[in-house]
């Protein structure tokens, strides 16, 4: 092969490798993700509601807390019976 023959080669599989790494896609890499954030907005009831409450904190004091804490872990320590029995029956 001469050198003129090679040159032409790589030069032609250059051609074509610069071909393969052009997007062919612009429109659809313009709106990528967009799905996702329409179905995360359908989801969302209020999206402004942390913003317009970001401020406002709930009317709970110290001795509501203090009890709340000591009932939620004292459930842990003795949890209360079951409303209902579970009965699992195999067989006849």
């Amino acid at each position: 092969m001469s050198l003129a023959a090679f040159r032409l080669a790589v030069l032609g599989a250059a051609c074509l490798l610069g071909a393969c790494a052009a997007s062919t896609s612009p429109g659809y890499d313009a709106r990528f993700g967009d799905a996702a954030r329409a179905l995360y907005a359908g989801q969302t009831i209020d999206p402004d509601a942390a913003r317009r409450h970001a401020g406002i904190l709930p009317p709970v004091d110290g001795r509501t807390t203090r009890e709340v804490m000591d009932r939620a872990l004292g459930s842990y320590k003795a949890p209360p019976p079951p409303s209902m029995p579970i009965n699992i029956v195999v067989g006849h």
